[in-house]
């Protein structure tokens, strides 16, 4: 192995230090209790923010905003703004129809797995609404 190989090695496998997922999820004094410990809520935190502590190209977010706490959605609002701010494709899969009005620009309506809809964010969640009430 040449110097040059031994360093890029060294950088690869060394954990990088970082704060944002125990900031993301709320762990306070339960981040060393293992996984299988954890409510399904917090399995959900700790998942998004693993997830989101790298920078993708394409994050999928599949219900993450129907977990926990208003203070945790509104972390989770915050990082999922950085990521658009910064051009990242997410693909968000919410029963929100507010999250998807003011967050989303297009939207795809699937039911019974047929797409009933695509379009306008908020030409699909009217046509939707109209459609269950």
């Amino acid at each position: 192995m040449t110097p040059d190989e031994s360093v890029i090695k060294q950088q690869v496998h060394q954990p990088r230090p970082t704060t944002l997922p125990r900031a993301i999820a709320g762990f306070g004094g339960a981040q060393f209790v293992p996984v299988k410990g954890l409510s399904s809520g917090m399995v959900a935190r700790l998942g998004f923010a693993i997830a989101t502590d790298i920078q993708p190209e394409i994050l999928i977010l599949d219900e993450v905003l129907s977990v926990g706490d208003e203070s945790f959605r509104h972390k989770c609002q915050r990082r999922i703004d950085q990521f658009w701010d910064s051009h990242v494709t997410i693909l968000v899969v919410s029963h929100s129809m507010d999250f998807i009005q003011s967050s989303c620009d297009q939207a795809i309506w699937i039911s019974k797995g047929n797409l009933k809809l695509a379009g306008d964010s908020k030409e699909v969640v009217k046509s939707y609404l109209e459609s269950v009430t």
